[in-house]
């Protein structure tokens, strides 16, 4: 039913434009954002050290005209197309990060945008359903602000495909309603954009959709229903292609990855705690935002805090809007239930259960991202809720959820008053602005319900230590002082136009991922998805540890001298403390390593192995400018013994390629000290000649003999073709790559 839409205090014909709803979320949205936007705070964190880099590092390339499939830069090399979270086909992140692509800054404020976007989507959401302009208001400021979509505003990828949630949602609706082509093509480019990054929120966003567009279909008048189920066809079709490039770039790698197979076990340790409840009643409870956290799990991912006016809305008006809106109520309901007892993980038997004949599910490690899917049905049942109060309905409490919060505040008392009684100060500033939000429903301007709701999320989900941190401290400029600012100074003084040699950092923050914004090439880096031969054989884990002492020694890396980290380029180890051989000031500790083998190596003679990796001490003991190892099944038309020689003329080096002039008695071996995948592809005069896995990590070639130039290029249809053929055909053409 369409319902009259009400003030929300912006009088006068003059200032109509300013008066829409869309006006006065932007306006809404610059308050709530001013910091940010004015470049006196950054997303920090994950935002910052992992998502900006991979950005700009595309955007750069980009402006060079060169390809960006291949970081050259983070654990010696790796496929960054292939990363299911580093948005490298995302045009409305990468387009505009053209502007300026090393800003860290605009990196922000291009996020913030998204949200904002999907505000504007909520407002069009909000009104499509017939809510008036103040309900329309805080349900698009929930879903842009509202519990995890802020505490997790950091993980960039989640929040770029949870703003086009509004506008998928609002096209399938309105398909259901119409069955209009339009609408089709903006629910499937919506959904297409949104699937670009393959992140469980994304996977929720599919799982829900599809049931949404199976109902629609199945409910649907016989005269319409075929009408509909073309247009849901040519969504999925649509969203399909447009998403394909990155699913398939994921799907060619992850066989190759440590993210190959998740289990259970791993799974359910991404789970909430039961104590995460607690943080509905207010956004501070354990200090998440202010203070020292001391709560249980994650600081971002375990939060609940949609605001005291969703709850006291609802907590007042909940049982009007189930009489209104009996099926629709009661779905957001469940759908809240559901998703609060899957993020909980092995707390209850929904996710393992799930986990077992869910297909996909095994592909994500942690069950709390199912918290994004309470955000939406919140802020509509919030925004339902505000609608019963403005048309005059009187205060008609939901009883169960009554309940439900009464029965949380006693435990929350419990789990918090004996260590912590400072927590219940922050309760009763929730409990006043629920008050607050109560009698502001019903007063005849909405605009003290909009001012409660602002204060409240500028003091629990956006204005917080978790969201702002400093707008210098993760920018390498070299101007500063600091132990990753001195790093950085030392790496850029030696770039060179080659291939590049490679540093360890540790404690090293902003120098982890940042690296890739200024090309500095490092071992390490910051990602939980790398490449399970090189895990093994270097030992670098997904985020670096503080200390050099604390990284893992493996059997092809027992110590700092391996000959593994002379095939890697590894010159420099820099740590913000002390280890064994440093030299440093007290704020930069360096180690240079002198036996750094060439970046191209040309031997004569090949060694074989079984397995994934040679023999350590075989490999150990191994004179690489004289020998190298092979698999034991791979073909090539060199000479296993005295195959030929071969003199470098020049090298060309670039992210995603090199070219190299050569000249060679007989065919002969070119090892390219660089990480090898699959995806890789070489020509020698244009003739292809095969990239083969040499010394367990590196790329080789059998060049021709003669005087040639080998080009090496690295792209997404070869990926695809030896990633996907080989994962389902080990036989297949790319095989022995």
């Amino acid at each position: 039913m369409q319902q009259r839409q009400t003030e929300v205090g912006i009088p006068g014909r003059r200032h109509r434009v300013l008066a829409s709803t869309e006006a006065c979320l932007i306006a809404l949205w610059a308050l709530l954002c001013l910091p940010w936007l004015l470049g006196l705070r950054i997303i920090p964190f994950d935002a910052a050290q992992q998502f900006f880099p991979a950005v700009s590092f595309v955007a750069q390339q980009w402006l060079h005209g060169e390809a960006a499939w291949w970081n050259p830069y983070l654990y010696g090399g790796y496929p960054q197309v292939a990363d299911p979270q580093m948005m490298s086909f995302q045009p409305s992140v990468l387009l505009p990060m053209l502007l300026a692509p090393t800003s860290l800054h605009g990196f922000t404020v291009v996020v913030l945008l998204h949200v904002l976007g999907g505000g504007i989507g909520s407002v069009r959401l909000a009104r499509h359903y017939g809510l008036a302009r103040a309900p329309q208001l805080v349900f698009a400021l929930v879903m842009m602000f509202g519990a995890v979509a802020a505490s997790r505003l950091q993980h960039t990828p989640m929040i770029v495909s949870f703003s086009y949630l509004p506008w998928l949602w609002l096209g399938l609706s309105r398909l259901r309603r119409q069955g209009r082509m339009r609408d089709a093509l903006l629910a499937g480019v919506s959904g297409g954009l949104c699937a670009l990054q393959l992140t469980q929120v994304t996977y929720l966003i599919v799982l829900g959709c599809a049931l949404y567009a199976l109902a629609a279909v199945v409910r649907a008048p016989p005269g319409r229903r075929g009408r509909i189920l073309l247009g849901v066809v040519v969504t999925a079709t649509l969203a399909a292609l447009i998403s394909a490039p990155q699913w398939l770039s994921t799907l060619a790698w992850l066989p190759s990855t440590n993210r190959s197979v998740i289990t259970l076990a791993t799974s359910v340790g991404g789970g909430i705690h039961w104590q995460t409840l607690a943080t509905l009643l207010s956004g501070n409870v354990f200090e998440q935002g202010r203070g020292h956290y001391w709560g249980p799990g994650d600081i971002t991912q375990d939060y609940l805090y949609l605001g005291a006016v969703p709850l006291a809305l609802w907590l007042g008006w909940g049982a009007a809007v189930v009489r209104a809106q009996p099926w629709r109520a009661r779905i957001a309901l469940a759908m809240i239930v559901l998703a609060v007892a899957w993020a909980l993980g092995g707390r209850t038997p929904l996710f393992p259960w799930l986990f077992t004949w869910l297909p996909g599910l095994d592909l994500f490690r942690r069950p709390a991202d199912a918290l994004f899917a309470v955000v939406p049905a919140a802020a509509w049942l919030a925004a339902q809720a505000l609608q019963q109060a403005r048309m005059g309905s009187g205060m008609r409490p939901h009883w169960p959820s009554l309940l439900a919060i009464g029965v949380l505040v006693l435990m929350t008392l419990r789990w918090v008053l004996p260590a912590h009684p400072a927590a219940l100060a922050w309760l009763l500033v929730s409990g006043i602005l629920m008050g607050l939000a109560v009698r502001a429903a019903t007063r005849p301007s909405a605009a003290m319900v909009l001012a409660v709701l602002v204060v409240d999320l500028l003091l629990f989900n956006v204005g917080t230590d978790v969201n702002t941190g400093s707008a210098t401290k993760s920018v390498l400029d070299g101007d500063r002082d600091g132990p990753a600012q001195r790093a950085y100074r030392l790496l850029a003084a030696q770039r060179g136009d080659g291939i590049p040699d490679r540093a360890a950092v540790f404690g090293l923050r902003a120098l982890t991922n940042g690296a890739s914004v200024q090309r500095l090439a490092l071992v390490n880096g910051y990602n939980p998805m790398i490449d399970a031969r090189y895990l093994q054989a270097v030992g670098m884990p997904g985020e670096p540890p503080t200390r050099v002492q604390d990284k893992p020694a493996t059997a092809w890396t027992p110590d700092w001298e391996a000959p593994l980290y002379d095939l890697l380029g590894l010159r420099w180890q820099m740590a913000t403390a002390p280890f064994p051989g440093s030299s440093g000031d007290g704020v930069l500790f360096v180690a240079e390593r002198t036996s750094v083998l060439p970046r191209l190596l040309v031997p004569r003679s090949v060694r074989r192995h079984a397995g994934a990796l040679p023999d350590p001490q075989a490999f150990a003991a191994t004179d690489f400018r004289q020998q190298l190892w092979l698999p034991a099944d791979a073909r090539s038309p060199c000479a296993e013994v005295q195959a030929g020689r071969v003199r470098i003329a020049a090298v060309h080096y670039q992210p995603a390629g090199l070219r190299v002039a050569y000249q060679a008695d007989a065919p002969a071996w070119v090892v390219i000290n660089e990480v090898h995948a699959p995806g890789w592809r070489a020509q020698a005069d244009g003739e292809d000649v095969p990239v083969l896995r040499a010394n367990g990590l590196f790329r080789a070639v059998c060049v021709p003999a003669g005087a040639h130039v080998l080009q090496l290029r690295y792209g997404p249809l070869a990926l695809w073709k030896d990633g996907l053929l080989t994962a389902h055909w080990p036989a297949g053409p790319g095989a022995q790559r």
